[in-house]
C-alpha cells in the first residue's frame, strides 16, 4: 500500500473554472483505477484549504501506481509517495505480540 499526498498551488486549484476538466478526469481516474491500472484506491480525502489530496492506494506494482499518478496529476501537483503497511502487519514482521 502507498500513502500519497498531492499538493497544488491556489493558482493550479482544480476547483477553479478553468481547471474543471482536470477535476472530472481525476474523479474518473480514481473510480476506474482498479480495472484499468490494477490498483485499488482504498480511501481518498481532500483538504480544500490546504490544496492537498490524500490517497491510500493498494497496488501490486509500482508501475500501476505511477500510471495512476501520471499526467495531469504530476503536472499540477507535487507528490509525496510513501509505502505503508498496517500496524498489525508491521508487528507480525517484527514478531511482536
Amino acid at each position: 500500500m502507498f500513502h500519497v499526498q498531492l499538493t497544488h498551488s491556489p493558482e493550479n486549484c482544480w476547483a477553479r473554472d478553468e481547471h474543471e476538466g482536470k477535476a472530472s478526469e481525476l474523479i474518473t481516474r480514481l473510480t476506474d483505477a482498479p480495472e484499468s491500472l490494477g490498483v485499488t484506491v482504498q480511501s481518498s480525502f481532500v483538504a480544500p484549504n490546504e490544496h492537498t489530496f490524500y490517497l491510500l492506494i493498494e497496488s501490486d506494482t509500482f508501475e500501476g501506481l505511477t500510471s495512476l499518478l501520471g499526467p495531469p496529476l504530476l503536472h499540477d501537483h507535487t507528490a509525496d509517495v510513501v509505502p505503508v503497511t498496517t500496524f498489525s502487519e508491521a508487528l507480525d514482521t517484527l514478531e511482536v505480540e
